[in-house]
């Protein structure tokens, strides 16, 4: 899932849309495996698609994915999301130094050496013009070089994903937001103010025992431990529903992303 803002250094300044043609056929790599023997570290983040395609083509969960390191969770934009394991390269480079879920591979991978920046309306498609070490690349159409059946399906998950991605994000800033607001508030109130407030919860007895400083103290802690529970619930929600719990591969992905969507969101709505 990566995302760029300003792409006027690495890219050949145009844009592209899935119509369009573009300099990067690389006529198969000639051999090459550079970019999947690199040290990606945790750039080639995972969507549910990557994932729905990955357990198929390697007939493995997804916490089988993760349990044979091929696989791992990372914090990506202050959220938890899966990557492919890169630190010594890809793990589904076989001997030959070729892909061996290539059908099946991951869109970042399927979109190398192209990117994909976003605004307003969707994203745009652009080139990376020194990523690639093959210099000498052809031009193809931008849905050729993807090779995704049903693009205009896929490219409309793509967006809802990284909408969503998005709404999660602003969650979990959120309730960190509003915790640390009462946190800060618990710790600034006058004594006496704070004695009406303990009484109002139900703290009398406990603001009684513990004395004012401790009992301040405590409670601003709190809230932000409340917080920080209340963020892993939002992160283990989005992961299960997404990852964890297996997808039928007998059926569509996409109906099946938007009722997960749904569930999703409704369990969300539960977390604050």
């Amino acid at each position: 899932m990566l995302r760029y803002d300003d792409i006027n250094e690495i890219s050949d300044g145009k844009l592209y849309g899935p119509d369009d043609m573009v300099k990067a056929d690389t006529a198969g790599c000639n051999g090459c495996a550079k970019c999947c023997e690199s040290n990606m570290s945790d750039t080639i983040v995972l969507d549910p698609f990557d994932i729905f395609n990955m357990t198929k083509a390697s007939g493995k969960s997804f916490d089988e994915l993760l349990t044979s390191f091929q696989v791992e969770l990372g914090v990506k934009d202050a959220i938890i999301l899966p990557h492919l394991k890169m630190d010594k390269g890809c793990t589904f480079l076989n001997e030959e130094k070729r892909c061996s879920i290539h059908k099946f591979r991951p869109s970042i991978c399927r979109l190398f050496p192209l990117g994909r920046i976003y605004n307003d309306k969707g994203f745009d498609y652009f080139l990376q013009v020194d990523e690639c070490s093959q210099k000498e690349r052809e031009d193809i159409k931008v849905r050729e070089w993807l090779g995704i059946d049903n693009l205009e399906e896929h490219s409309a998950f793509i967006l809802k994903w990284h909408r969503f991605i998005k709404f999660e994000q602003k969650k979990v800033r959120e309730i960190n937001e509003r915790a640390e607001n009462e946190a800060h508030r618990i710790e600034t109130v006058s004594e006496d103010d704070l004695t009406v407030y303990a009484g109002i919860v139900g703290d009398s007895e406990l603001i009684a025992r513990d004395g004012i400083a401790k009992y301040r103290k405590n409670k601003a802690e709190e809230f932000r431990c409340s917080a920080s529970d209340n963020v892993k619930e939002v992160m283990k929600t989005v992961l299960r529903v997404f990852y964890m719990d297996g997808y039928d591969h007998n059926h569509d992905f996409f109906e099946q992303f938007d009722n997960r969507m749904k569930s999703c969101l409704s369990e969300l709505r539960h977390i604050n």
